[in-house]
């Protein structure tokens, strides 16, 4: 397996934490899963985007997807990639060797309360095809942040 996780300066910027280096935390404890599914986790998540929300919410939610795509991949390659809009960040983990797409939803959409009290919403895209993306949107404003003063 290769494994190509980006590293990058320390964690914390100005305004709360960064998403990517987030990411590589997260994914580096489902590196033995991924090591027995034969399968590579590419981080392409932009270094300036960072979390400006409750990390107490939101943190295990993106978690607990990271592991799920990871635990249901087989053979694959997951890519994970992120957008921010204005107050918006949209987590994508796309699977693209979709080994059991009716598991990976099921097990998904098995989140959703605890994604609604985030503040986000779930959308798994292609369940059924060979490459399947799972979007994790969520509030990312000063607002509703523990930063915010």
């Amino acid at each position: 397996m290769e494994n190509q996780l980006n590293a990058g300066p320390a964690g914390i910027f100005e305004g709360g934490i960064s998403l990517q280096l987030l990411v590589n935390r997260l994914v580096s404890g489902s590196k033995d899963t991924a090591i027995r599914n034969k399968t590579s986790i590419i981080n392409e998540v932009p270094r300036n985007i960072q979390m400006l929300v409750d990390e107490t919410k939101v943190v295990p939610v993106i978690d607990e997807l990271l592991n799920t795509v990871i635990a249901n991949a087989r053979n694959s390659e997951i890519h994970i990639s992120a957008d921010r809009f204005r107050d918006i960040v949209i987590l994508n983990i796309q699977d693209r060797n979709n080994y059991n797409g009716y598991a990976l939803a099921f097990s998904i959409m098995s989140m959703e309360a605890q994604v609604a009290e985030a503040g986000g919403t779930l959308v798994i895209i292609g369940k059924q095809e060979k490459v399947a993306t799972v979007s994790f949107s969520f509030p990312n404003s000063m607002k509703t942040s523990k930063y915010y003063c």
